[in-house]
């Protein structure tokens, strides 16, 4: 006697493999999609990141004047939500930090512009925010060198459960001096 087909329990024994599985693939597939997410928006928000320190930089390098200045004589280091530059052409630039909005902002000639976003000047994500801004004065008021230091969050479309809750900060920091000052030693 030879058999021609499944019987019922054959059915639904494979008909259940195959839901595990599925289901299986699936968890796996939506892992996968969450991990490329947070690594594209990292990753995108580490290029802009850098290319906003590249910009910061290039305009302290060719600055001519920098507030804000040393309150005292002997104080050499002011550190400061703010940059103020002023570019060749006589204009003034400020850079700031604003910490309601968490944002670093271009204000020129009346206009403001937001440069970049999730700026949270919390290293460990917790505590007292740091200063984006340390200015190094030598010889009263003029800039020894500029340090850049930006606490930026990627992006809030993130968050695996795998993870937790931690939010990863990507820290940049850059030091520039003004070519005057760099051609003076």
């Amino acid at each position: 006697m030879t058999r021609r087909a499944f019987n019922l329990v054959e059915l639904v024994i494979a008909t259940a493999i195959t839901a595990v599985l599925l289901t299986a693939v699936m968890v796996a597939l939506s892992a996968s999609f969450h991990a490329y997410r947070q690594t594209t928006e990292s990753a995108s928000t580490g290029v802009i990141g850098r290319i906003v320190m590249d910009r910061i930089q290039g305009l302290v390098r060719t600055g001519v004047d920098f507030a804000p200045y040393p309150g005292t004589l002997v104080s050499t280091v002011v550190e400061s939500n703010e940059l103020d530059i002023k570019r060749p052409d006589g204009t003034w630039i400020t850079l700031a930090w604003v910490p309601s909005t968490q944002s670093l902002h271009w204000q020129e000639d009346g206009s403001d512009w937001v440069v970049l976003e999730g700026v949270t000047q919390q290293p460990s994500g917790s505590g007292t925010p740091i200063a984006p801004f340390a200015l190094e004065f030598h010889r009263g008021r003029h800039l020894h060198r500029a340090t850049i230091d930006l606490c930026v969050v990627p992006d809030d479309i993130q968050g695996m459960e795998i993870e937790g809750q931690a939010v990863p900060v990507l820290r940049l920091v850059g030091s520039a001096m003004p070519r005057a000052t760099a051609w003076e030693q």
